[in-house]
């Protein structure tokens, strides 16, 4: 089978096996992943000769996410979409259009930024009807007053970072992976091994317990699987990328803020590190509860995804 999910491969294109491009977004992620443990590893280091123990170690390593961990995060996605991109144009001789980065760039964009904040909203309207608390009254919540404005810079421009996170991984997983395997498996294969393959390089929220893991790889799984859908419906990655990047920095930036805003004394870097770790599910299982709302994102992101796969199944109906 030999289906373009997005633009048409050009007949001097090389087609990486299905099984094949599995491995090698495997390979790409732990190779990119070095700069993250060799990062930590000197960190950790450096924290020992100075008498640190080891919970210390990892303690301030949490705690500096904002300043330390979020610029190696930053790096490794740039060097994974790298990694991919350079397999695409050098290996597989296609365009990037062949990936979903076509024409259109600007409003595609924008598009997906307004449907990521939307992602947000609906999963929390999902988290307050299933039994979330609602935290604290405006009132109560402006109580402490504004935080420096450099604190707010700073956490700003970190969630930036989620920007370049969020494509980084709709290029190798919605853009390239799921381009290549449409060629060999057909469109519905492509988007349900990589999807899957998205939960499986998620797998660290089961640092929080099996219960909380299952039920947040759900969501992860379901989340995954709207992006893939919207990318077969509008033919383009561009969408995804920014709604995938606004999501998630929104996911963090916005309680980062209200913590902030709550305790003005509390430091950017605290704040971030605490909602971080929250919305990783790298928080640990004495952080974490599993209640109704932990299903929210999995219940808002499959509801989601049905209302995708509906209208591209109208489509292909139309088109005969």
């Amino acid at each position: 089978m030999n289906r373009a999910l997005y633009a048409p491969l050009p007949e001097t294109a090389r087609r990486t096996w299905g099984w094949a491009a599995l491995l090698l977004a495997l390979a790409g992620f732990a190779l990119s992943s070095t700069v993250v443990v060799v990062g930590s590893a000197v960190y950790g280091f450096v924290l020992t000769l100075g008498g640190a123990e080891p919970a210390e170690i990892q303690q301030r390593l949490m705690g500096d996410t904002l300043t330390f961990l979020l610029p190696l995060l930053l790096v490794q996605f740039i060097v994974w979409a790298a990694i991919t991109l350079g397999w695409t144009i050098v290996f597989e001789r296609r365009s990037l259009a062949t990936i979903g980065l076509g024409p259109g760039a600007a409003p595609r964009y924008l598009i997906g930024l307004v449907l990521g904040l939307v992602l947000v909203f609906a999963i929390g309207l999902t988290a307050l009807a299933l039994g979330a608390e609602a935290g604290a009254d405006a009132a109560e919540a402006g109580a402490g007053g504004a935080p420096p404005v450099a604190a707010i810079i700073a956490v700003l421009l970190g969630c930036c970072v989620f920007l370049v996170q969020g494509a980084a991984e709709e290029i190798v997983f919605r853009g390239w992976l799921m381009s290549a395997l449409a060629a060999r498996w057909g469109v519905v294969a492509a988007v349900i091994a990589s999807s899957l393959l998205f939960m499986v390089l998620h797998a660290h929220v089961f640092v929080s317990g099996l219960g909380f893991g299952l039920v947040a790889l759900l969501g992860l799984g379901m989340t995954g699987l709207a992006f893939a859908l919207l990318c077969v419906l509008t033919r383009s990655i561009w969408e995804a990328v920014a709604a995938h990047g606004a999501f998630n920095a929104a996911a963090v930036g916005a309680p980062t803020l209200a913590l902030l805003f709550e305790d003005p004394t509390r430091s950017a870097n605290a704040a971030f590190g605490e909602v971080f770790t929250q919305a990783t599910g790298m928080a640990g299982a004495d952080s974490t509860s599993l209640g109704p709302e932990t299903f929210a994102q999995a219940l808002a992101a499959g509801v989601i995804s049905a209302v995708l796969a509906v209208l591209i199944a109208r489509r292909a109906a139309k088109r005969g």
